[in-house]
């Protein structure tokens, strides 16, 4: 059920370009012209 309405949910959010690009920058790590892309590296000892 809870994954039901999750799936409802991103549903009803597919054509609002905010949580489009909300999606675009944390799930595929895409950014805007202009931008940078900055990836923090640990290091390691």
């Amino acid at each position: 059920m809870e994954e039901k309405n999750r799936l409802e949910e991103e549903l009803e959010n597919v054509n609002n370009p905010e949580y489009i690009e909300k999606i675009a920058r944390e799930e595929l790590g895409l950014v805007k012209p202009g931008e940078l892309l900055i990836i923090p590296v640990e290091e390691t000892d």
